[in-house]
């Protein structure tokens, strides 16, 4: 993604590069499927700002300079976690478990899931991960987007390690107890402390999610002519617009949890895998005779094109089958339920 914004001028999102490769059509697909993607995912920010909220409460409620508040997001949502690890090692058992008698947290190294619910596992760590359409945008803000790569390795390498780390831990102690959000996995006031120093990282983390869909879709909206009034007002339609529609989705959906699942497969495998290696097709399939080097890179690019679509379709078709089920075994809920 860096090196194709910075060789093609006018990358400013991942619609933008998807018009240079597919034309037209497919940067408005793309530009959709960003949208709905971030949408959604700020509508589960709003689910863990409303378990926030409810937990320092103990009852069912409903939420109503940038870079400093970044940080500040970002030090509660991790200190809220790192909390939960520790604590979780500390208990005698896992909030979800049996209070009384003996138990098995049911550990297993290497699972055998059936296909449906393996692939909605693997989709839900997928999305997990897929913030990648997001760095376009930030490379066309940075006064030095040079200095992006610097910034994306250290960024992902500790993601990846807190993500790998922190939830071995937490599986380690609680196996088939982890609770819906993990934070509530040691229970009782470790729970409450570790929801109520997230609520800022909620906060935060909402606010970009719906800068970042709004941003894109005002984009979309808005032509060369309307004036400076126009574009501002239509900014703030498209921010009010998309926080209703997030906490809508999130509060009035009774499976907004396998919607994650969906949403990961229909909108983000698409534009984290798909459209990024298409992205690297473009560039580099005119040179795939040059080197071995070259070839391989393009059989890779067409490797991941093939790896997206897969789980396009298939995690699409599984997540609908695990929807089904649940209604089925009447384990969801009702709209605006808050559980």
């Amino acid at each position: 993604m860096y090196v194709f914004g910075m060789r093609y001028a006018g990358i400013h999102n991942i619609a933008d590069a998807a018009g240079i490769v597919g034309g037209p059509v497919l940067r408005e697909v793309a530009g959709a499927l960003f949208i709905v993607a971030w949408t959604l995912a700020s509508g589960a920010g709003f689910v863990g700002l409303a378990q926030g909220f409810k937990a320092l409460s103990s009852r069912n409620v409903y939420p109503g300079k940038a870079h400093i508040f970044t940080w500040i997001g970002f030090a509660s949502l991790f200190t809220a976690v790192f909390i939960i690890v520790i604590g979780v090692t500390q208990v005698d058992r896992p909030a979800a478990a049996p209070q009384e008698g003996p138990f098995d947290i049911g550990v297993v190294t290497i699972g055998a899931p059936a296909v449906a619910p393996g692939l909605t596992a693997a989709v839900n760590i997928f999305a997990a991960f897929s913030s990648t359409p997001t760095f376009m945008p930030v490379i066309a803000e940075m006064k030095a987007p040079r200095a992006f790569k610097k910034s994306l390795f250290s960024s992902q390498i500790v993601l990846f390690i807190c993500h790998v780390t922190m939830s071995l831990v937490v599986y380690l102690y609680c196996g088939k107890y982890v609770a819906s959000p993990a934070r509530g996995s040691a229970g009782g006031l470790l729970m409450k402390i570790a929801h109520g120093i997230s609520i800022p990282g909620f906060i935060m983390t909402c606010t970009l999610r719906v800068h970042l869909a709004a941003k894109t879709s005002s984009a979309f909206s808005a032509t060369p002519s309307i004036c400076r009034a126009a574009v501002s007002l239509t900014g703030l339609g498209s921010t009010i617009g998309i926080s209703s529609l997030a906490f809508i989705c999130a509060g009035a959906v009774p499976f907004f949890s396998y919607l994650i699942g969906l949403h990961g497969a229909l909108c983000l495998a698409p534009t984290c895998l798909v459209i990024p290696a298409w992205m690297g097709l473009y560039m580099d399939w005119e040179l795939r005779r040059t080197s071995w080097k070259k070839r391989g890179v393009c059989h890779l690019h067409m490797f991941t094109v093939m790896v997206g679509l897969f789980m396009t379709v298939g995690s699409t078709t599984t997540t609908i089958q695990s929807i089904v089920d649940a209604y089925e075994a009447g384990s969801v809920g009702t709209p605006f339920s808050c559980t």
